[in-house]
């Protein structure tokens, strides 16, 4: 008995194996059909399958994918080891498990309307964008698709996913999980929801035309609509979106399993009719229809699924609420008459106590009037016992005159416990509130009471009926606290989505103005560098005017380095790559070189600057260039919003154990409603296209990033509009501050003397070549440039090179590569090099990579020439000792 109940789950898991992979092996043989590009088909149900496989057996499914797929491979163009490339299709079913049924925890059939939106969003959008994206991708990178194509295939290879996924995998988890789940195959069975069950609609000869009216009309659009996909008026936007009609009329008529059942046919006979319409596309390399027309006609069958599931479902719900509520107006109607008949019989209770009172000389009417007296309350008392509402009756002097089961359950007690008590003693916290007012009215105004309210003691919603009689009042109550729960959690989401909604607009609207700010920011330099380079190639130009025009030339290709530097800063910042070199610094010297940076710009507007430093202030332990780039940012932004001829303070003083700099001007100064988001990232007082100054709103938030990460603080103080502001830098100072050696001052570009040395540059542009060997000619140095990787090695191959200056970002071989091959070959041959990567890379992992594939310094172009000899002079005297690493930052 043991052996065969380990072998029974043994054979229907292996069943289930076999019968998903065939499943996925005709799904496969499906999508060749509709191959439109090598790798793309016009719709995947391999996708709509893995899904539903994995709703279904979790792990399992996802294995069974990846097998499918591997065998598959070679009928999609992949041999060989080109083949573990198809192991990538078990991303899709595995986003879609872990968000839908892990994360979520969304059932099989798709209960509710919250499960179906869920599954359309982190199935057909996020699962199968992610496959979309990564599979395309991994295309790129085995050589089977042209990076330029990218654009048009990862739509397409998306839209392909989703139909597959949203035409297949809906309706089988409704029809195929009762099944499953009735013959034990899920190893977690789901409580199924009788309202989704598919209904039983009688054989009528109405039914069967209106069934057949829907399949018809499935045909004739889809046939329509591919007809029309190869004339030069092309209908399709109108006619594709006319599936809606049969789809929303079998959502609406016979529930969202039949809406998904006509969603999935008109998918299928749109299929086929491509086919029929195209009957040589087997054959061909790629489908023969316009990429466009497919794009339209594909999303509008997957937005016809989705709709069908959605409407499908919220119509289902709506249908069950609509059952429950009449239900609840029938049990409402009940307790109506129920509490009428009560009324009529504590009137009929009264007239027999007249009655006994009027026969009492006549013992035996006497036992007569008793015995039907006993027989009216045993009746009376089974019915009010089989309500299942509480009731209570209490006379005029609130005693509990009877009391059913149900009333007297609530206090965990007895009928007999509670009659003869009084009632206000039994219920204490209903005095003075609304059930003693509601209570006292019914009986003052002899009509009956309804209303609803909250019994703190009991933590529950109660509905009250109270009827008045001649000898007191009936009172009926029962728990309604499930149905205030479910209104409250209504009104709760419904005020969610308000706020969500608000703040998408909201976010949407900061986005779109941030990328104006930004255009016009990268754009804004453009044109005075344009414009002078035109003049100075055009005309002879007078000496004075030439220079103005080359250094209005310098000064804004410098503005948009630093328009680029702080983009990357953020982007640091977020990502946590940004990183100090910490060593003791004098902010004397470190304000007096930001001082100097800043030098031009205030001459240009004749600002005075007061500087007021103590001297004996100590050490702070920093980044020299980053505690720079704090003091320059605040002395830029003060003259920004500084008028010509203003006035600005520095102080640097120390306060307690800190160095405290201050940065006041007499400036625009900052509005009250602004000054608690000076520091956030792209916030500026004024964001408009008529605001009065520029820029993108980070210098401040890199400001704050870069103080903090100093171990400091940074805040800023303004009394209003016109009246200026002062930031206020704090930073910690050393306890021990180490004696440091006064720098020796680095030579200028005269002084750095390149004679002798034979320079090899290698970069795809050719103007950059050009540039890089006049400037290295002018200091003496023979210089050869080439445009590849291919060209250096030759060169390298006969000639003694001393120093290599490459790009990173070439065609064929790229810098990092050609890196490589050079390190590979002996010291005789060239291997020791010294090289510096010269590339528009500038991030920390190009950094990195350049590093470790061999070159000894990163500069990021644009480079001026002072840094650029600098370098060169670094990595020559550090290869004259041995092989070292360096690396600069542009």
């Amino acid at each position: 008995m043991k052996d065969s109940m380990k072998i029974a789950p043994m054979r229907r898991w292996l069943i289930i194996s076999l019968l998903g992979l065939l499943a996925l092996v005709i799904a496969h043989g499906m999508a060749l059909i509709y191959r439109i590009q090598p790798g793309v088909s016009l719709w995947f149900p391999p996708s709509g399958v893995a899904i539903a496989l994995t709703f279904w057996f979790g792990p399992c499914g996802i294995m069974l994918t990846g097998l499918a797929s591997f065998l598959m491979s070679p009928v999609w163009g992949l041999h060989g080891w080109e083949r573990l490339f198809a192991f990538s299709d078990i991303i899709e079913p595995l986003t879609a498990w872990f968000l839908y049924r892990r994360l979520w925890k969304g059932s099989r059939t798709l209960n509710t309307l919250k499960d179906a939106v869920f599954f359309t969003v982190s199935v057909p959008l996020i699962a199968c964008t992610t496959i979309g994206t990564v599979g395309s991708l991994g295309l790129v990178t085995i050589g089977k698709m042209s990076f330029a194509s990218l654009g048009y295939n990862i739509p397409h290879w998306w839209l392909g996913n989703a139909i597959g996924v949203m035409a297949i995998a809906p309706t089988a988890l409704l029809v195929l999980t009762p099944y499953f789940q009735s013959q034990g195959w899920l190893s977690h069975p789901e409580p199924l929801n009788s309202s989704f069950a598919s209904q039983n609609f009688h054989p009528s000869r109405r039914l069967l035309l209106e069934f057949s009216a829907i399949l018809l009309l499935c045909i004739a659009i889809a046939t329509l609509t591919v007809i029309e996909t190869d004339q030069s008026g092309f209908k399709l936007q109108q006619l594709s979106f006319l599936s809606f009609v049969p789809v929303l009329w079998a959502a609406t008529r016979f529930g969202v399993t039949s809406g998904m059942l006509i969603s999935s046919f008109c998918v299928l006979v749109t299929l086929f009719a491509y086919l029929v319409a195209y009957p040589n596309a087997i054959s061909l390399p790629i489908f023969p229809v316009q990429a466009e027309v497919l794009h339209v006609h594909k999303l509008s069958l997957l937005v016809q699924c989705a709709v069908s599931l959605l409407v499908g479902i919220a119509i289902t719900e709506r249908s069950k609420i609509q059952v429950e509520l009449a239900v609840e107006r029938v049990q409402r109607g009940e307790y109506q008459t129920r509490a009428e008949l009560s009324e009529k019989l504590i009137q009929l209770n009264q007239s027999l106590a007249q009655t006994n009172a009027c026969l009492e000389e006549s013992h035996q009417e006497t036992d007569e009037l008793l015995q039907r007296e006993q027989a009216l309350r045993s009746r009376l008392s089974n019915i009010l016992e089989s309500m299942t509402d509480a009731f209570i009756a209490v006379n005029q002097d609130w005693q509990i005159t009877y009391c059913n089961h149900q009333a007297a359950k609530i206090q965990d007690l007895e009928p007999e416990d509670l009659i003869g008590k009084n009632y206000w003693e039994q219920w204490t916290r209903t005095k003075g509130t609304d059930f003693e007012r509601e209570y006292r009215r019914s009986l003052a105004e002899n009509i009956s009471v309804h209303f609803e309210v909250f019994y703190e003691l009991w933590g529950m919603w109660l509905e009250i009926h109270a009827y008045p009689a001649e000898d007191g009042l009936g009172i009926f109550f029962r728990n309604i606290t499930e149905r205030k729960q479910a209104e409250e959690e209504r009104e709760y989401l419904l005020m969610r989505e308000k706020i969500a909604r608000s703040e998408a607009e909201k976010a949407n609207r900061l986005k779109d103005e941030f990328l104006a700010v930004l255009s016009h920011e990268l754009r804004t330099p453009l044109n005075p560098i344009l414009g002078w380079a035109t003049l100075l190639k055009r005309r002879n130009l007078e000496e004075a005017t030439r220079m103005r025009g080359i250094d209005t030339i310098e000064r804004n290709a410098k503005l948009q380095i630093q328009l680029i530097e702080d983009l990357l800063d953020v982007s640091r910042i977020q990502q946590g790559k940004l990183t100090l070199n910490v060593q003791p610094v004098n902010l004397v010297n470190t304000i007096g070189e930001a001082l100097e940076t800043v030098r031009l710009a205030m001459e240009a507007k004749n600002i005075n600057v007061q500087n007021i430093m103590d001297a004996n202030v100590g050490m702070v332990a920093g980044d020299t260039a980053r505690l720079q780039q704090i003091i320059w940012n605040l002395l830029s932004n003060a003259i920004k919003f500084t008028p010509p001829e203003g006035q600005i303070q520095l102080v640097l003083e120390k306060v307690n154990k800190y160095a405290q700099i201050q940065i006041k001007d007499n400036g625009k100064g900052i509005s009250p409603e602004f000054l608690p988001y000076v520091f956030e990232y792209f916030r500026q007082a004024d964001g408009t296209i008529t605001r009065q100054f520029g820029g993108l709103g980070l210098g401040l938030a890199i400001v704050k990033h870069l103080t903090e990460l100093h171990g400091g603080t940074v805040k800023a103080d303004s009394a209003g509009e016109g009246m200026g502001a002062t930031f206020t830098v704090s930073l910690p100072l050393m306890i021990n501050p180490p004696q440091i050696a006064r720098e020796l001052g680095t030579p200028d570009n005269n002084t750095w003397g390149l004679a002798g040395l034979y320079i090899l540059v290698v970069d795809d542009d050719v103007d950059t070549g050009e540039f890089l060997t006049f400037m290295l000619e002018q200091s003496g140095a023979e210089v050869t440039a080439v445009t590849s990787a291919s060209e250096a090695l030759e060169i390298i191959a006969r000639t003694k090179v001393d120093l290599l200056l490459s790009d990173i970002g070439m065609p064929g071989i790229d810098g990092y590569m050609l890196m490589q091959l050079i390190r590979s070959m002996s010291s005789e041959k060239g291997g020791k090099i010294p090289a510096i990567a010269l590339t528009a890379y500038a991030g920390e992992i190009n950094q990195k990579k350049a590093l470790a594939a061999g070159f000894q310094m990163h500069l990021v172009k644009p480079v001026e020439s002072e840094k650029l000899f600098k370098g060169i002079s670094e990595v020559l005297a550090s290869s004259s000792s041995e092989f070292g690493y360096v690396s600069v930052k542009n």
